[in-house]
This record gives C-alpha cells, structure tokens and sequence, in this order.
C-alpha cells in the first residue's frame, strides 16, 4: 500500500494520556487490561518505554531526530522483530499466558510520523508518536472510535523514584488535561507477591529493600495527592469491590459505563492473571488474591513495618476520591 493511501485513512491522536503509574505487583496490568477494549480509550500495547535513564516522561526535544531513532527510544523495551513475530507477553507472571498476535509495520509508523510530526515541539510532537503507534499497528482493533484517553503503563525502578515529582511535573507540563493513576496496594498483599515473583528485577532478595522500595514509592505519591491531577484507585477495592469499583473508576474517567470494563482483555481477546501466585485463569477480575500476605515467612513479615501501614492508608482512604480540579 502507498504511504499517500495510507495517509487517507490515518486516524490523528489527539487525546490526553492516563498514565498508570505505581510499584510492580499494586494491579496496573489488571488495570490496564480492564480499559483495553473500552471504545472510548486509546490503550498502549505495551509498557511506556522512553529512553531516558533518570525521567521517563521525556521532552518533546528527546523525541527528536530520525524517525528511526524515535521508533527505537518507543519501544526500547522490546525487540521489535520479537514484537512482531511472537506478539505481545507478560513475561514478568509466574502464570502460563497465552502470546496475543501483533503486527506493527515500522514502515507506516516512520511514514505516519514523519507526515504528523509537523510543529516539532511540545504537545503536536506527542500526538504525532502516538498517532502513528496506533495507526502503525495494524491489527488493532479500536482504531475508529471516538476516543477519550490514551491509557499507558509505565512503573519506576529505584534509581528512577528520585525523579518521581519531575517525572510527573514533566507529562503535566505536556498534558494539563492529563492524569496519573497510582494503584494502593496493603502492604502484606504487596511484599506476598512482590518476593514471591521469580522475575521481579527490583527485589534485590532482602525484604528490607523491597519495604524501603515500596515507602520511597509512597512518600512519592503523597507529595502528588494536592495536585488534582492524580487518580488513586485501592487494590483491595478493585479485586473485592467488582463492578461498583469499577463503575467509581468509570465516572471519574469520565468515560461510559460498559460491561467490557469486567473482563481483561489485551486487543480484545481474553486476558488471563499476571499473577504471582498459581490461579484458575480467568478473563476477570479475581478476588482470590486478597489475603495471600497472612501467611509470610518470618523474615517478610518482619520487615513489615508501622510506616508501610501509615502510608498506605494516607493513600487509600482517598481512593476513587479525587477528581480533576478538586
């Protein structure tokens, strides 16, 4: 197909983005797979991946350069001829998770770019990159619906949580109409799982530094809450609550209320848990997980400390609260 035919049915991304943005193993993937066949939302078909070491949310000057350069600073996460030949995984779960199909054309994406990366600087060079990320993947299926959002996930490791407020200061600058989500999670439920997952890069194996990790994550978040830009949805509230949680999450989105908001999904096709621990798998949310941090070892338990409870609870009693401009 030529790039001008492909120009014609190019569909512009204009839409704010709704970063989901928490510690590993708080319920963004179960999150972000709820939205994804939502008609109103954009959802990014894998984690942010921008470059920079120290800010993730870069400036529109970062994005600069070649196409080529650009395509590769977007999903530096991930090997593209991987992408396209295995398809999308979470490959951090201890759970058997099927591949889901992708097919993104670097071609179109460099063309598309290229086209709509004409005003070079601010808020147009981003809604040029994700116009042609989504237009580029060519077995998406939500393309042509009015949309709201453009809903991305993208968590922070330790030498990345100084940066926190920047980071957030940064996309705010980019989008004012913009939000941030931050997933609470009870701090036992969260060390359960968090050292229980074979493939989490950020536990060094002492549960002292996974408990320092996720308070260094909380203060954070806490500097954040007066902002109005934040969204803080509980875990516990999610998994236990069902369908009046999630009706909460709708209304302050701000988006219709749809049943596809009960089922996990990535495209469209069924999702099943990214969990740490051995489940049924099921397309849906699944309260089974709750509790799992009862039963700890001594050595995970003990490094639970009053600070952890402290400031988990400043954040969820505010949860499914906070509207913008409140």
């Amino acid at each position: 197909m030529s790039v001008d035919l492909v120009h014609q049915w190019v569909r512009p991304v204009h839409e704010p983005v709704v970063w989901i943005c928490q510690p590993p193993r708080s319920g963004g993937t179960l999150l972000l797979r709820l939205l994804d066949s939502h008609p109103q939302l954009h959802v990014y078909p894998s984690v942010f991946g921008f470059t920079n070491a120290e800010a993730i949310w870069p400036s529109s000057e970062e994005l600069s350069g070649s196409t080529e350069a650009v395509l590769s600073q977007v999903f530096s996460r991930m090997s593209l001829e991987k992408f396209n030949g295995i398809g999308m995984t979470k490959q951090s779960s201890n759970m058997l998770q099927e591949f889901y199909p992708i097919y993104f054309d670097q071609d179109w994406f460099q063309a598309i770019f290229a086209k709509f990366d004409t005003d070079r600087s601010g808020r147009a060079r981003f809604d040029a990159l994700f116009t042609a990320v989504f237009n580029a993947w060519r077995n998406y299926q939500s393309l042509y619906f009015e949309k709201k959002y453009v809903i991305g996930h993208m968590t922070m490791r330790w030498g990345q949580l100084p940066h926190f407020s920047e980071n957030f200061r940064r996309f705010q600058n980019t989008y004012p109409d913009g939000r941030m989500v931050f997933m609470t999670r009870e701090p036992d439920d969260w060390m359960a799982s968090f050292t229980s997952l074979k493939k989490a890069t950020p536990y060094t194996g002492d549960p002292k530094d996974a408990a320092e990790f996720y308070k260094a994550y909380y203060r954070q978040a806490i500097e954040l809450v007066g902002s109005g830009r934040l969204i803080l949805i509980s875990f516990r509230d999610l998994v236990s609550g069902g369908e009046a949680t999630v009706r909460r999450i709708a209304e302050t989105l701000d988006i219709e209320w749809n049943p596809l908001l009960l089922r996990t999904t990535f495209n469209g096709a069924p999702w099943y848990q990214n969990s740490s621990f051995e489940l049924t798998r099921t397309a849906s949310i699944d309260g089974s997980v709750l509790g799992r941090g009862k039963g700890l070892p001594d050595n995970v338990a003990s490094a639970i400390d009053d600070e952890m409870w402290d400031l988990h609870d400043a954040l969820a009693r505010k949860a499914c609260t906070l509207r913008a401009g409140t």
